[in-house]
């Protein structure tokens, strides 16, 4: 499921792609012409303002549309601001995210424009090799550039680990980061068992570390690119050759990936697990500078201690966000361009850049001084030494994704299914087993899987290494059927006895996992809720515990029962009707393994 190029990883857009990329599990989206120009055209001519729209990175949300709303006030009253004396009216476009809307992530943004789901004017990534795979692809397949201008950074943002202030002062990363400060010394302590020890602090056990979907998010795959760059010793012109799962590259990303314990669609999301958790928990996020400001800003009084900013003195990532004008696409119009021209000076003039800061972002103006929040108070350090690692080319980017892949800590899980007689209505047993089809097909064929199907019993399934038994096992997943009970205590706690006795004999090379689905309320268990949750809640000598997803299907199961399952265990809720959101969300838990 992983191991596409940088640009076009964002979750479920590269199935609707304009070309057929490829991936680590052979999957690629089908090819989607450009849309038309002709309706877009006329939107841009509604009501005598020109229509602009911007999809932007999530990172500089804040500060975005704060600019924006500032620019559109303006634009109805300026004539300096408007193209031929009509205003220009600026539209931010957004994703929906766990239910929830929000600023475009990279990949995302470039896909969904290139299979004609959004037709910005301008886009506004958090990295600037996005723009240029998007130039690059519809230059392929149209003949011409969608981006014919310059394409100016507005913003700056250094990719940094998120620590607790106390680890951070044990690397000898806090308030300044010294020579040891550096990702070789947190591959050390990741892959020896005494861990913290090496830093004379046994106590904290083993690193905990967390990072988002490599490919999805930038956080993720430029943090695993900068753990290649440094492990092969290198700051730029990484090639093919450098990257391979016994050079330096494919070792320290293997190294650090003994420490992982959380993945997500989102590093803010990894933040919240953070912060709740607590340093038993999680002891480092991978993040930007500027979601550790916001952090502190937002939660000071909920953590138990600050997080900083910790910058790796072997290389970390300094990403710039560009500005693109699509003047070349079909649906944009020469007066939106010009509006998209005049909102692109407004961003980069004194005012708005001054105002950046206050988000947490350094500004592109080299002219405007950093100051607070970009400070220690609120965990960053203005004057940190960046040591710049250059992003390599595509192709050597979908190679780091196929080390990736190969050397990163694989999974045990444990799949958990409802077949109690309740399921049989709308479908539902259907659609649930097609949901748990996608997931035995989306995890790698070196995880370990327990298919454990329930009524009012508990029944032994297929379990084994997917490579072995993915074939067989879906077989039985299809052909499961509905009739009994519902034990749904006993089933969750079965699996996690499973699950533990599989963790005591495979050790800390895995991670250790548990997926629930129902859609009813327990009515046969022998063992209660209260028994359930403090078998699964992590303990003082096992913070990680064992993470349990859980899934609601139909209106009559009990939410408040699952989400205190998943919120036990560190895991995460959620909710499906139909076989589309079922197999959604398999697919979705599927990468955070």
């Amino acid at each position: 499921m992983e191991g596409r190029p940088i640009w076009m990883w964002a979750a479920g857009a590269a199935l609707i792609a304009l070309v057929t990329f490829s991936a680590l599990r052979a999957r690629g989206g089908p090819s989607v012409a450009p849309a038309g120009p002709s309706e877009p055209q006329l939107a841009g001519r509604s009501g005598g303002a020109i229509k602009v729209s911007i999809a932007s990175s999530s990172t500089k949300q804040e500060w975005l549309h704060a600019a924006v709303s500032a620019f559109n006030a303006a634009s109805a009253g300026q004539a300096a601001l408007q193209v031929g004396g009509r205003p220009v009216v600026v539209e931010v476009l957004q994703e929906e995210i766990d239910g929830k809307r929000a600023d475009y992530r990279s990949g995302t943004m470039v896909t969904d424009t290139l299979a004609g789901k959004i037709k910005p004017t301008v886009i506004s990534p958090g990295e600037e090799s996005w723009v240029a795979q998007l130039q690059r692809e519809w230059r392929t397949f149209s003949g011409t550039s969608i981006v014919r201008d310059e394409a100016p950074v507005l913003a700056r943002t250094p990719l940094v680990l998120a620590m607790w202030q106390s680890r951070a002062r044990a690397l000898g990363c806090w308030p300044a980061a010294q020579a040891q400060c550096t990702w070789q010394r947190i591959r050390d302590i990741a892959s020896d068992p005494a861990g913290w020890s090496l830093v004379g602090k046994p106590e904290w056990h083993q690193l905990k570390l967390g990072y988002s979907y490599f490919g999805e998010s930038n956080s993720g795959t430029l943090g695993v690119v900068a753990m290649c760059l440094v492990g092969a010793g290198k700051t730029g012109g990484l090639e093919m050759e450098d990257v391979g799962p016994h050079t330096g590259c494919g070792e320290l990303i293997g190294a650090v990936e003994t420490a992982k314990v959380h993945s997500g669609k989102k590093s803010d999301w990894l933040l919240e697990r953070m912060i709740q958790g607590g340093p038993d928990y999680l002891d480092v996020a991978l993040t930007w500078e500027s979601e550790v400001i916001q952090l502190n800003q937002k939660f000071a009084k909920d953590l138990r201690e600050p997080i900083v900013a910790v910058y790796p003195q072997d290389g970390t990532m300094l990403v710039g966000h560009p500005y693109a004008v699509l003047d070349g696409a079909p649906w944009v119009t020469v007066e939106q361009a010009a509006g998209a021209r005049l909102l692109r000076a407004f961003l980069l003039g004194r005012d708005q850049q001054e105002r950046i800061v206050a988000g947490g972002l350094r500004p592109a103006d080299a002219a405007v001084r950093l100051a607070p929040p970009i400070a220690s108070a609120f965990g960053a350090n203005p004057d940190a030494r960046l040591v710049p690692l250059e992003v390599p080319d595509a192709a050597v980017v979908e190679r780091i994704g196929e080390v990736w892949q190969e050397v990163r800590k694989h999974a045990v899980v444990a799949l958990v299914f409802d077949k109690s007689g309740s399921m049989q209505s709308n479908g539902k047993i259907r659609s649930a087993s097609r949901g748990a089809n996608e997931f035995v097909r989306e995890m790698n064929r070196e995880d370990i899987l327990l298919w454990m199907p329930f009524d009012d019993t508990v029944y032994p399934g297929t379990n084994g290494r997917n490579a072995e038994v993915g074939e067989r096992l879906a077989e039985e997943i299809s052909a499961i059927g509905a009739s009994g009970g519902t034990a749904l205590y006993d089933a969750v706690l079965q699996a996690y006895e499973r699950v533990g006795a599989r963790r005591q004999e495979l050790g800390r090379g895995y991670r250790y996992g548990i997926v629930v689905l129902s859609d009813g309320r327990d009515e046969s268990s022998k063992r209660t809720l209260t028994m359930l949750e403090n078998a699964l809640r992590p303990t003082e000598n096992d913070p990680r515990g064992i993470q349990v997803h859980t899934i609601a299907i139909g209106s009559d199961a009990d939410e408040r029962v699952l989400r205190r399952i998943s919120d036990a265990a560190h895991g995460r809720f959620w909710k499906g009707q139909n076989e589309k959101e079922l197999v959604a969300i398999y697919r979705e838990i599927a990468k955070h393994y």
